[in-house]
């Protein structure tokens, strides 16, 4: 529980930071139907922004974890707000896919510096060693924007323009960016603190962390392909008009919601944390064969069990690696960089795959191969320990 209105004066200020966080992340794929002719570009283009994105984002966690444990989490925080923030601006700005893929690496680099440190001093807020509670309500937060750029940044864009729209996103990270400045607690002063080799090497020489890592990329082939390429590919198969495939997009966000919550609760008395992170591989698996269905319905269940199984992946994921870390307290956001990265960085690929495929054997075929690329990373989940707890 919050033990003061400073407290919650830092909780809401960080909470906030991550639903604009999330709405600077997603809204090039919600709105990309309408960049596609200015920019010059098809689904192939959009696969290159993605990837490059998702390549930005994951390179630069551990950077972000060691500077969390060297200056503090907050100053780490604020700086990534502000980089990303200045990058989406800039990528109002751009005229082709190049100079949009370049804008969207660096975003992806800014916001690496926010979510490690983010979700420590969430956790820290909470005054409890309940990690998945923690978790759970940062990314919750984090769904709401993405409902807000899946679902309703197509109808901005569509009244403002595409640039407009990018301009008042990244004009609310620089807000974001302000707000945590002012309110959230300041680092603990660590002047003798130095970030040695021991405790990194520690970090990523730790099994466990890199293997729910690498299992963790199960979630993203299909968070990624739905978040990133449903409204383009309802809208281009004249499946449904980009209002309607905005809507059913963005339930890939609305359910981990409550999902990521409840999960979170769960996470923190269930003991069998490997068969249910199992199970959901499969189920996002699952949900990708029926986006290869050319069929309004198919794509909402498509949506819907993806969102569902990435609300309880994320969740256990993020948890578990604050709890499985072994190096020390100070160093909590490196161990979630760590398993941040490797799965992020993995994630390159999907949209590269997804986009190739599409050019090459048509939707119903990349959707279908894409399910089955998310079965490969079952395999580091099964052969992780029962218990992560503490």
């Amino acid at each position: 529980m919050l033990e003061s209105v400073r407290d919650t004066r830092a909780m809401g200020s960080m909470i906030f930071a991550r639903i604009i966080y999330a709405l600077n992340w997603m809204n090039i794929g919600a709105i990309f139907v309408l960049m596609a002719s200015d920019v010059g570009a098809g689904v192939s283009g959009l696969g290159v922004v993605t990837a490059a994105f998702y390549l930005g984002i994951g390179i630069f966690q551990i950077p972000g974890g060691l500077l969390a444990a060297k200056w503090g989490p907050k100053k780490v925080a604020v700086l990534g707000i502000f980089i990303f923030s200045f990058s989406a601006l800039g990528t109002a700005a751009s005229t082709n896919i190049p100079e949009l893929a370049v804008l969207r690496f660096v975003v992806g680099a800014g916001m690496a510096f926010v979510f490690a440190p983010g979700i420590v001093i969430i956790t820290r807020l909470l005054r409890g060693e309940k990690s998945g509670m923690g978790v759970g309500l940062f990314n919750s937060a984090y769904d709401i924007g993405g409902l807000l750029a899946l679902s309703g940044w197509v109808a901005v864009a569509s009244v403002t323009g595409w640039r407009l729209s990018l301009v008042t996103s990244g004009g609310l990270g620089l807000i974001t960016g302000i707000l945590a400045l002012i309110f959230v607690p300041g680092d603990e002063v660590r002047t003798e603190l130095r970030v040695s080799m021991r405790p990194l090497v520690d970090v990523l020489k730790n099994r466990q962390l890199i293997l729910i890592g690498l299992g963790t990329i199960g979630f993203d082939v299909g968070n990624t392909i739905i978040s990133s390429f449903m409204i383009y590919y309802l809208v281009s198969t004249k499946v449904a008009s980009s209002t309607v495939a905005g809507l059913v997009a963005s339930l890939v966000t609305v359910v981990p919601i409550f999902a990521a919550l409840w999960f979170g609760r769960a996470y923190d008395v269930v003991v069998r944390h490997k068969l249910i992170m199992t199970l959901a591989i499969l189920a996002s698996a699952g949900s990708l064969v029926f986006g290869a269905f050319p069929s309004i319905y198919a794509a909402i269940l498509c949506s819907a069990i993806g969102g569902l199984v990435a609300g309880v992946g994320y969740t256990f994921a993020f948890a578990g690696a604050r709890d499985l870390n072994r190096a020390g307290k100070e160093y909590e956001g490196l161990a979630i960089s760590w398993v941040n990265s490797l799965h992020l960085t993995g994630s390159f690929l999907p949209p590269i795959f997804f986009s190739y495929v599409v050019e090459s054997l048509g939707y119903s075929q990349a959707w279908l191969w894409s399910a089955a690329l998310t079965l490969v990373f079952l395999v580091p989940i099964l052969v992780m320990v029962q218990r992560w707890r503490r």
